[in-house]
């Protein structure tokens, strides 16, 4: 097959998940009120507040009549929420509801304030919005203070603009520092508010509700209640492409260790094979779904991540032996994979906060540890390819198929150059710039020099055999030149 064959496979296959893309936008949000389900694991990861912000961008680019939050969640991310509050939420333009169905705790509760009604289902709660850290523990007293501050300060902002009680909101987020009471709510010193459905309806002393405007069995109810709301229900869902891409950034780890190994498998077989084009199409997956998931992948890192791959293109195929070139190429594919897992709303975090050891070891874990499986399970696959691939059948005939259109007397180790040994001298019959060919003693077999490069004609010997090719130096003899037919007849 020819080397341009093998691009039409990422060709058709992004054409075909950006039809899919396209095809599911076609229903818009236009006149119709759009529910966003908050479920329990819908704060606790950037990709599920990225879906939410892309959401609430959409609604209000295309008119909808109003945004309503289902909510049944126990909570989530502290700073990804306070994103969500103070650029999406605060600045939206079109009405906003908030359906506590049946809780909105700690970041839902948040997430519930900054709308600008809230309705309670019949036994619903909504509270409890104390800041701890990532694994639920209290965080040290220095820290809680300052992420106090920041907090409590943004969280009055968007509070006063959507007519909420202040006092109240704050109530649910840090320890009472005295007895307070709201309406016929008492809080004890030192304890965080949580409100039932009908401690949340219930009047406060200046005959107003608490918190919440009633309570309904449903969404439909809670638009007949506002009663100047109107255009149909629709539910927003990620599209098929947005879970795809999803699901291929958790996969990350193992697209790293894929590439890895297609990669080494490519580098063994001259020309442009099924092996590379795949390559092409697990790193552009590991790119295009970090980047939906919101994290760092976009064009700085893919660029990045070419410059490396066509800098260790020359370390091996023009300037072999410099080192210099490969290792900066490395270090810059290393880079790009690494940055493009971390999430961007950490990142603007970070950035935000200033430098701390703290900090950054939040920001690099995550990215750090899939870099690390994928690494370490590409040079643990590349272990297993050198010793056991020649031996398999299939990939031997995988290999031979993707070399030289087919034919067994191009094959690679493990095939017809079993006949050849350490020692055995041939001739180069193209240009060894590391890898080509060499004819031993009548055999075609894939090679590769060490040192150099070898121009066509050159008189090898073989040093050392390996999975895919042979390991050559230039051998020395007294004539001239030497011809294949001359190294057969020898032996």
């Amino acid at each position: 097959m020819n080397w341009w064959k093998h691009l039409l496979l990422p060709f058709f296959l992004f054409l075909g998940l950006a039809t899919i893309s396209y095809g599911e936008k076609l229903g818009d949000y236009a006149n119709k009120i759009v529910v966003i389900p908050i479920e329990e694991n819908s704060l606790s990861s950037p990709q599920g507040f990225g879906f939410i912000n892309r959401t609430l961008k959409r609604a209000s680019e295309e008119n909808a009549s109003a945004v309503v939050f289902d909510l049944n969640t126990p909570g989530g991310l502290a700073w990804e929420t306070s994103d969500l509050m103070m650029k999406s939420l605060y600045r939206l333009d079109i009405p906003s509801f908030a359906y506590v169905n049946p809780r909105a705790m700690s970041a839902g509760a948040l997430l519930a304030v900054s709308c600008d009604a809230i309705y309670m289902s019949p036994v619903s709660s909504i509270g409890a919005a104390g800041l701890v850290s990532s694994n639920g523990e209290q965080l040290d007293p220095m820290v809680r203070e300052k992420a106090e501050s920041a907090f409590t300060a943004f969280t009055r902002a968007v509070v006063k603009k959507k007519n909420h009680n202040v006092e109240l909101v704050q109530a649910m987020m840090l320890p009472a520092e005295k007895d307070m009471t709201f309406g016929n709510i008492k809080l004890s010193k030192g304890k965080i508010l949580t409100l039932t459905g009908e401690e949340a309806t219930s009047l406060g002393p200046d005959g107003k509700p608490l918190l919440a405007k009633g309570i309904v069995n449903n969404i439909q109810e809670l638009l007949d209640k506002e009663g100047n709301i109107s255009g149909s229900i629709v539910i927003a869902k990620p599209t098929a492409f947005e879970s795809f891409a999803l699901w291929i950034a958790r996969l990350s780890p193992l697209l790293i260790l894929v590439g890895i190994g297609l990669i080494y498998l490519e580098m063994h077989t001259p020309g442009w094979g099924l092996a590379g084009t795949l390559a092409v199409v697990v790193f552009t997956l590991f790119f295009f779904g970090n980047n939906i998931a919101g994290n760092l992948a976009g064009y700085e890192t893919i660029a990045m991540f070419i410059v490396g791959a066509i800098l260790l293109i020359i370390e091996l195929f023009v300037l072999p032996g410099t080192f210099i070139i490969g290792f900066a190429g490395t270090i810059l594919i290393v880079l790009a994979l690494f940055s493009g897992m971390i999430s961007s709303f950490d990142f603007e975090r970070f950035m935000a906060d200033g430098w701390s050891l703290s900090g950054f070891f939040a920001l690099a874990y995550r990215p750090f540890l899939n870099l690390t499986i994928g690494l370490t399970g590409g040079f643990i696959l590349v272990m297993i390819m050198i010793k056991y691939m020649p031996a398999l059948p299939f990939l031997r005939s995988v290999a031979n198929q993707s070399i030289s259109g087919g034919s067994e007397s191009g094959g690679a180790i493990g095939t017809t150059c079993h006949s050849i040994n350490v020692g055995d001298i041939g001739i180069s019959i193209t240009q060894l710039c590391p890898n080509g060919k060499i004819d031993v003693h009548g055999i075609i077999a894939e090679a590769r020099v060490q040192h150099g490069i070898l121009h066509i004609g050159t008189p090898v010997r073989v040093i050392d055999k390996q999975a895919f090719n042979l390991i050559v130096e230039a051998h020395h003899t007294p004539q001239s030149s030497i011809t294949a037919t001359e190294v057969k007849e020898s032996k």
